[in-house]
Parts: C-alpha cells; structure tokens; sequence
C-alpha cells in the first residue's frame, strides 16, 4: 500500500507543469528609499516601501507611517504602477550550451521580452547575458522594442560563467540613483566556467554591495543542483522559483512582475522641525520596518501635516537611455566614431593635398593649371588623386556628369570664387566622401538607416553651403577693399604709370584676397591675354558687380579716351559712399537682425536644453502624430518668418 501511495506521489509530482519555491517565505515588508529633497517644505517626505511575499491583497489604508517611534497623520500611499518612480530591472540570462537543448533558449528569450512587454514606461530594463563570457547585451533602456530586438541577438554556446555575470549584472547599477535595483537571473546550470577564480561568495557579496533585490530562476534537470541560484535569490531578499518545463518561465516571470508590482510610494508631512537624525517607520498590520534618515529642517511657520499634492521627481539611471540605445558597447562605438571622424578628416586631407600637390618637374604645366582648364586642351594630370585609379575615375566622372548637365562653370566659379584649390570633380568626391563616412557613422550608431541617410543628405548640403558662404566672405572682402583699390590704381596713373604697371602695383600693395586676384591677372596679361580681358577674368571669379562696373569704365576709356584716373577716382568716391550708406543701414537693421538670430535659434536651444534635461518630458512631441504635425507646421512658421525678417532688413543700395 506504501509503494502504491509512493508511485501515485510521484506521478503527481511528473504531470505538475512547474513547481515554485520563495527564497524568504516569510512576509515582510521593507523601505528601500527615503527622499528628503523637500523636507524644507513643512517636512515633506517620500519614501518607497517594498511588500515582499504578500500572498493577499494589499490595503492601502492599512499602512501606518511614524517618526521616531510618533505615528504621523495626512499619510498619502499609492501604488508604484500609478507613480513616476523609476525602477530598474537587470535580466540575467544563461547563454550556456545547455539552454541549447530543449528549445530553453528560446524559450527564455520568449520569456524576457514578455516581462519587457509588460514594463511601465518609468521601468529601466538592461539585458546581460553569460556563457564563457558575460556580454552587457543592452544597457538600461526603457524601449521595449529595442530590448526585444537587442534579446533576440542571444545564442546559446559554450560554458556557464554564472558568478562572473552576477558581479557584472550588480555593476550595473554603480552610477545609478533614485531608481528601485532588481536583478532577475535564469539559469539551467552551476557555474563550470574552467579556470575561473570567481566564488559565489564573490557574487554574493557584490549583490549585498549593490543592495539589489534579486530574484533566482532555475530550469530543473536531473543533473543540476539550483542550490547557487537559491543562495543568490536568499541573499538578494527575493524569490526563487523553478520548473523543469522552459514553455513555464514566461508564468514565473509573470510572478515576479506581480512581486514587483507590490510595492508602494508613501508621502506624509515630518513633525520634525529641527535638523538632524530621524527614524522613519512604516507598519502594515503585524509587519513594520524602518529607515534613517538625516532631516535638513524647515520653518516652523510653514503649515504642518499637509499632503505633498506635486509628486517628487525622481531622475533616470545614469547611463540610461530614454529615446535612443546604443546598438553596441559604448567602448566599440567610440572606437567607431573616432575611426569615422579620422576616415573623414584623412579624406578630406588627402583630396585637399592631393589638389594642391603639384608634378614639381612640370613647372610650366603648374603655372598654367592655376588659371583653370581650357577647352580643347588636354591637361597633364597634375595631382596624386588623379593617378590613384578609383578616386581618378570618380572625380572624372563626377566633373563629366557637372558638364553634361551644364554646372561646370558654376562650380568651378565657386570653387574659384572661395579661393579653395579644388577641381569640380575633386570637390564632388570630397563632398560625397565626407557625407556618405558620417552617414555611415550615424547610420551604425542609431541603428538606423534612414537616419544615416538623411545625415548624409544634409551633410552633402552642409559642405557645399559652406564652400558658397566662403566664396560670399571673401567677395564681401573684395568688395570692401574695391574702393581703395581704385584709388590706389588711379594714383598710380596719375604718376605716370602704365595700366599694367599700376595693376601690378595693387598686385604688390593690397591686402588679399583683392592681391592674390591680381596677381593672377598680371600672370595671365604676361602670358598674352590682354589687360582687360585679365581684368574680366577677376569680375568672373569674385562675381563683384562693382568691379565689373570698373572694368567697364576702363573698357569705355581705352575705346573713346579720357582721363582714366578721373574716372576710376569718381567710381572709387561713389563706391566709398555708397559702402559707408550700407555700413549705416546695417547699424540701424542691427536689432531687428539680432532678433532674428534669437528667434530663429530660441526654438531650437529650448528643445536642445529639454533634450539634455527631460528628455521623457518631450518625447511625446516626436513619437505621437500630433506632436510631429506641430513640429512640422513649426518649421514652415519659422521659415516663413525668417524669410520675412530678411525681407525687412535687407535693404538694396
């Protein structure tokens, strides 16, 4: 009768689909944070009570707060799911060889991202896996999507470094504040990582160091003794559970997430006015527990046992990532990104250099290159980059694609116009170059490619609005320096000299860029261009109207004489006024154009600062369709208004 009895226990005990066992069965409850920071308003605290292995319901008006041994009045408690309390969860997860068989693995990664389906929006999950090494398979991050993306990288090979992967799991939570530590760890193995010095007391010890709460899961089998993964769940305070079928872990994930659920933030009002030391007390029916604390003070004035109606705020775990997590460790993508940065830089010095490298044999071949290509004329390749055959043919092809389209002239006269050695097809390929190599870096960093693909679009933009404002600063120089220009080329005339004599005088005296142009054009007049076609050549570099109108003047002058000193003086004369008549408009626009500045970079430095401080506060903005309306219909407002602040200001004289 006893063998019958035996073998009907033991089939019983077969068909159960998992069976669990508490780590601590014994019901307590304990205070895991005392927040003081506005205790200087009528003694307002916060604290966050944890109820641990509470079979029934909880009742809220069941729980008594005291102060030194004085049970207080006006106590607010809701639960943690209605709060803004950030609590942390690290989900450790054996990647073993074992958890290969059965389907475990997948059975477990099933597991994790239904606790991370089940997360608050102020819940921090970070995953860390361990086999022969612990990987930090995603930092704290509270995207669920990104966590399941980041869990189903998992696979299951080689040993089982369990003790390693419970000190790097409490590490986590090093530079953490304000935020609740769990750790939730599964394994289906004891550590039998060869050559490993790491004990269990190690990771016991690093667990207690860490004060985090931690919750043990064993997949049973007939050759694993869970004795390691109960002795972590007993230390951390926190449940152990079991079942030798993997299809059971997504339930006793499920447990542990109602565990977690029974915890409460608790707001009441200090009757101590006096700063010092203080013991706060929380009871709930036959169970109590208790903190200190050191009380800053208040004064006394201040109304007394009122119910704190703002909540307190409560920071992310540093580290954290709210909006965006990291694809890879943050070792590997600095790594990534200096690489991306020197690539970029490397390239753009080589084509640069390469540009303004010259064959130091050919020197009659380099003169004439400096004045540009001429049609009909094969050139000698005169820089390294055209000898390098992939680059060679990109530039060639990107230059042939600018002139079939007709945009060679323009491109080479803003290359020319900004002073920047550069060919149009160099300037194409170091253009692309440098956007597709950050593109690329950002693509790689936010996982994303459409991102990298747009950073690459306004990059390529980026570079060429930079070679146009260039080309316009050095023209505004041009310009500026025009009227003593022609005053000194009328002085020059006046003493007698020759035309070409008194450019090259301005050549010799003036300041660039209005030197270099010059020089330029006394090397073409010696070469056999005339003097005013050389003179053309700098109003089709500079694209200066102004000097176009001397040219002009000198044109008229050689054709039907004159005095050619009077008449550049009188330009130089008109133009000096006319300068002074801008420089006078510009001082009493200056308010109006500084208010464009503020307002056009106000939105965008407010957004920046809330980025950086709140981020969930204006995260609703970009990932719900009203607020990416509001963002788009904010850009077409700014822009109008920019264009209608310019309209003002910009006055033509």
């Amino acid at each position: 009768m006893r063998r019958t009895f035996s073998l009907l226990a033991a089939a019983l005990v077969a068909l159960l689909p998992t069976t669990a066992a508490f780590a601590q069965t014994e019901e307590t409850i304990a205070i895991t944070d005392v927040n003081t920071s506005r205790y200087d308003d009528g003694g307002k605290v916060t604290m966050v009570v944890e109820f641990r292995n509470i079979a029934s319901a909880i009742d809220l008006s069941q729980v008594g707060v005291t102060v030194n041994g004085e049970a207080v009045d006006g106590v607010s408690v809701e639960r943690i799911a209605n709060e803004a309390v950030p609590v942390g969860v690290v989900l450790l997860i054996d990647a073993s060889g074992s958890m290969a068989q059965g389907g475990a693995i997948e059975a477990a990664k099933e597991a994790a991202k239904g606790f991370v389906d089940s997360k608050r929006p102020e819940d921090f999950i970070a995953v860390v896996s361990f086999a022969d090494t612990v990987t930090v398979v995603s930092n704290f991050s509270n995207r669920a999507d990104d966590l399941k993306n980041r869990i189903d990288l998992i696979e299951a090979a080689g040993s089982t470094a369990f003790y390693d992967g419970l000190i790097k799991a409490a590490s986590l939570y090093e530079n953490t504040e304000q935020i609740q530590r769990n750790l939730i760890v599964l394994s289906d193995g004891a550590n039998d990582l060869e050559g490993s010095t790491t004990t269990l007391q190690d990771a016991l010890d690093a667990i207690e160091a860490a004060e985090v709460r931690t919750f043990g899961v064993a997949l049973e089998s007939s050759t694993f003794n869970p004795a390691d993964v109960q002795a972590v769940a007993e230390a951390g305070n926190g449940l152990f559970l079991s079942t030798p079928d993997p299809s059971e872990l997504d339930t006793l994930y499920s447990q542990i997430r109602r565990e977690l659920g029974n915890t409460v933030v608790v707001r009441f009002s200090s009757p101590l006015f006096a700063p010092g030391d203080a013991e706060f007390g929380i009871t709930y029916g036959q169970l109590s527990a208790s903190a200190a604390a050191t009380v800053p003070g208040y004064v006394t004035t201040t109304s007394q046992g009122a119910v704190p109606t703002t909540p307190e705020t409560f920071a992310a775990p540093e580290g954290s990532t709210v909006n965006n997590s990291l694809p890879l460790p943050g070792s590997t993508l600095r790594w990534l990104a200096v690489g991306g940065i020197a690539a970029t830089i490397g390239l753009f010095a080589f084509i640069l250099l390469g540009a303004i490298a010259a064959d130091r044999e050919e020197t009659f071949a380099k003169r004439l290159s400096a004045y540009g290509r001429r049609g009909g004329v094969k050139e000698e390749k005169s820089s390294f980059i055209e000898r390098i055959p992939l680059l060679g043919r990109f530039t060639a092809a990107a230059e042939e694609e600018v002139r079939r389209r007709g945009l060679l002239g323009a491109v080479n006269s803003t290359l020319e116009q900004g002073n920047i050695p550069l060919s149009a097809g160099e300037a194409i390929a170091a253009g692309f170059g440098m956007s597709a190599v950050v593109g690329l870096v950002i693509g790689i960093i936010t996982l994303n490619p459409i991102v990298g693909i747009v950073t690459a679009g306004v990059m390529v933009m980026l570079v060429f609005a930079i070679i146009n404002f260039v080309g316009g600063r050095e023209k505004r120089k041009f310009e500026k320096q025009l009227p003593d220009t022609l005053t000194l080329v009328s002085t020059s005339l006046r003493a007698g000299y020759s035309l070409l004599q008194a450019v090259e005088a301005v050549a010799q005296e003036a300041p660039d860029p209005t030197a270099r142009e010059f020089q330029r054009a006394i090397a073409e007049a010696r070469l056999g261009v005339p003097v005013t076609d050389a003179l053309n050549g700098i109003t089709n570099r500079t694209q200066s109207k102004d000097f176009e109108w001397a040219v002009l003047a000198i044109e008229i002058q050689r054709e039907v004489g004159g005095n050619l000193a009077e008449v550049l003086q009188t330009v130089a004369d008109t133009m000096l006024a006319r300068n002074r008549l801008k420089g006078e408009i510009k001082a009493l626009t200056a308010e109006g154009r500084i208010s464009a500045y503020v307002l056009g970079a106000l939105p965008f430095a407010m957004g920046g600062f809330l980025w950086a401080s709140n981020r969930s506060y204006l995260q609703p903005l970009f990932e719900e369709r009203v607020g990416q309306y509001a963002i788009g219909a904010g850009v077409m407002l700014m822009v109008a208004g920019g264009l209608w602040l310019r309209k003002i200001v910009n006055i033509e004289v």
